[in-house]
């Protein structure tokens, strides 16, 4: 909906000043006990208060999106794209917040994601009182708040001797006549939409241990990587305390800077009995130095409000720390509705990185809402008038793609009916799947899709086993997209036929003739059954895709029993993939069981807590991508499936197999209807098996079945 129909003429105000982080001040009269709604937005981020009262426990609200067209968008300037645009509002019941007489709504706002858009914080609200609106305007009063610096993706500095600051400013006999009357800010036209997507929490409080001291500072090891905040209290006036993050230590013992990621953090202290802490960014790091004066006394692990709703354990030590990496890995890189490539350098909700793993997040993590906006996310980042999908989204300029990124706009919601059993998504998005295909095609040269936009970078199999960051894979980028192209037909042509639409095969099957001739032509050694040389696993991707030969896949599991690890982003998760599906059970361990570089038990054996980036030396140390594979170990050593017919997980198969390196297994996960659960007895040659009632399901194992 438009501004006026979300607000009912309600201004979004701002500071005259420009200030860093306003806080806003309004008053209203209302009667104790009264039924009162407010509907709110403070960008980018903003905390709220009734009668000096928080409204909820969220941080970094509302959640981050593409919010209006901005001046030096690059993607529109320099290439002309349309892209759609969103804000997201909260509504709150604040009727038990009410009291009788004067009453007063304040808000303290920061920049967040917007910071990039306009570069100031803006507050709108309504509130509906029984048969009354209140609306902001030029009426409410505005001051500073203790932002001096903020960089989103690098850090804050915050000072509390600032004159203007008063802690009682959230209560209703506060005196804010020195306060400015706010202004009014004119927001460029955009569309208005309630939230639904869960906010970010302090989800839990880890007590750091201190490991090291200098003269002047102390050093802290949280015991693991986060995303949060430090928080810290100091009786000291005027005292300036910087803080400096890490996810490593150098040789000395030290944060190491390499790991530091350009994260700053300054607050200078008024000595009073408080609690410092970023306010409207996060921080990512396990180890951190902090100027002596501070009391350190916590760190508040912040991420979206999204439970885990999985378990996976077995007998060897490098799948249960896969299995736990990546889900700490996955929850530090869930912030404001976006799954981000990483906490701290980018935060972008890169398509190619969120498509990959989104499966294995639905799997195990309570997600359905999160993703249902972040398949919004990816619609309104397609370009309106080519069918382009940017390689992030929300949108921010990134490098990427073309066809392992854009998929995402069907591979997503693809995923999601397969897991939820919902196809309304991919109905609403089909038009936009089908339009990313005929962009990809007009992007092809001699039916290989070659590039997605002219000039911009095409990552391919990024991160394959390499010693410089950002160097390319060996296998063809062509090779790559095409695959993903040919995905993506088989995936619609699914969907089209759960919609009802068959007529749109005929078309998408040419199509996928013509892609599926241009591989083997350009690709395909007849004389050896592999696909570009097999490089970087190849023969995985063609295996995918069903071409290839017997050949093809004997090559492949040949490559995995004789040779070190040599696959990146998406490669790692199909080589695993083919070798469980093809009965490699027992060559698809081994793979993700390795402890020699490169291998996951490599990034264990380093002391890793999440998953890397690059399988050595790496430029981050907390990325999702390489954790799609944990699914395989609820779908083929769990054995918990969906029959290829189902949707929802409405039938299974259970099919548990384990050997002597998984050893004893067992686990859970959430489907629709409840939790499936497997545990295997090796010993005793049983296992025992949960189902929700209404599940159809057949078990398939070679020994004793206990149903529980």
């Amino acid at each position: 909906m438009k501004q006026f129909e979300m607000f009912s003429g309600a201004k979004f105000i701002k500071s005259a000043e420009g200030s860093m982080s306003p806080r806003f001040r309004g008053k209203f009269t209302a009667e104790k006990g009264e039924k009162a709604e407010i509907t709110v937005c403070g960008l980018g981020f903003f905390r709220l208060y009734i009668n000096g009262k928080r409204t909820d426990d969220s941080v970094f609200a509302p959640v981050t999106s593409f919010y209006h067209h901005y001046e030096g968008c690059l993607c529109e300037e320099k290439f002309g794209e349309e892209l759609s645009c969103r804000v997201y509002c909260l509504k709150y019941d604040i009727s038990d917040l009410l009291i009788d007489g004067e009453n007063v709504v304040c808000a303290e706002v920061g920049p967040g994601w917007y910071f990039d858009y306009k570069g100031e914080c803006t507050l709108c609200y309504k509130i509906e009182i029984a048969d009354r609106i209140v609306l902001s305007d030029e009426s409410v009063k505005v001051n500073d708040g203790p932002l001096t610096f903020f960089r989103f993706t690098k850090g804050e500095k915050q000072d509390f001797t600032k004159t203007c600051l008063d802690d009682n400013w959230i209560n209703p006999d506060f005196d804010d006549n020195n306060w400015q009357n706010a202004v009014e800010y004119e927001i460029p036209e955009t569309e208005y939409y309630i939230q639904d997507c869960p906010n970010d929490r302090v989800i839990r409080t880890v007590k750091p241990l201190l490991i090291g001291e200098t003269e002047n500072t102390l050093i802290y090891d949280v015991g693991e990587n986060v995303s949060g905040s430090y928080v810290f209290t100091c009786d000291k006036e005027n005292k300036k305390i910087s803080v400096i993050v890490s996810e490593e230590l150098d040789s000395e013992g030290k944060p190491h800077e390499d790991w530091n990621q350009d994260q700053v953090a300054e607050f200078i202290t008024d000595g009073k009995d408080r609690e410092y802490r970023l306010l409207f960014t996060w921080h990512a790091f396990r180890y951190f130095e902090i100027s002596k004066g501070a009391k350190v006394t916590g760190v508040d692990v912040i991420h979206c409000d999204a439970p885990v709703t999985s378990s996976f354990k077995c007998e060897n030590e490098v799948l249960n720390w896969m299995y736990n990496a990546f889900i700490r890995t996955q929850l530090c890189n869930m912030h404001a509705g976006i799954p981000s490539d990483c906490p701290h350098l980018e935060r972008r909700g890169y398509t190619g990185d969120g498509q990959l793993t989104c499966e294995a997040v639905m799997m195990m993590i309570e997600t359905e809402k999160f993703y249902r906006k972040w398949m919004e996310d990816i619609a309104d980042c397609q370009d309106r008038k080519s069918g382009n999908v940017q390689y992030t989204a929300p949108y921010t300029h990134s490098g990427g793609g073309p066809g392992g990124w854009g998929s995402a706009i069907s591979e997503v919601p693809y995923v999601f009916y397969k897991h939820f059993g919902d196809i309304k998504p991919a109905e609403k998005y089909f038009d936009g799947m089908l339009r990313y295909l005929d962009y990809l095609e007009n992007h092809s040269e001699n039916d290989l899709v070659t590039s997605g936009q002219p000039t911009l970078w095409c990552l391919g199999e990024w991160c394959a086993p390499q010693i410089v960051h950002g160097s390319r894979p060996e296998i063809p980028e062509p090779f790559v997209n095409t695959y993903f192209y040919i995905r993506m037909i088989d995936k619609i042509c699914e969907i089209a036929d759960v919609l009802g639409k068959a007529e749109i095969r005929t078309e998408l099957v040419f199509l996928r003739k013509r892609k599926v001739k241009a591989l083997y032509e350009n690709y395909f050694d007849e004389a050896t059954g592999d696909f570009a040389q097999n490089l970087n696993s190849a023969n995985a991707f063609a295996l995918e895709i069903g071409i290839g030969d017997e050949r093809t896949l004997l090559n492949l599991v040949e490559k995995v029993r004789t040779q070190p690890l040599d696959t990146g982003i998406f490669g790692t998760e199909l080589v695993a993939k083919n070798l469980f599906v093809n009965g490699y059970f027992d060559e698809a361990i081994e793979f993700l069981s390795r402890t020699e570089y490169p291998s996951y038990g490599f990034m264990m054996k380093s002391g890793a807590t999440t998953l890397w980036e690059e399988w050595k030396n790496p430029r981050s140390m907390s990325h999702p991508m390489f954790g799609s594979a944990v699914k395989f170990f609820f779908a083929y050593v769990l054995g918990i499936r969906q029959q290829k017919d189902s949707a929802g997980y409405k039938k299974l198969i259970i099919e548990p197999k384990t050997n002597d390196v998984t050893g004893n297994a067992e686990g859970y996960f959430e489907i629709p209807a409840g939790r499936v659960s497997v545990k295997i007895d090796r010993e005793k040659n049983e296992c025992f098996v949960s189902v929700p009632e209404g599940v159809e399901y057949e078990v398939i194992f070679d020994g004793k079945v206990n149903i529980e």
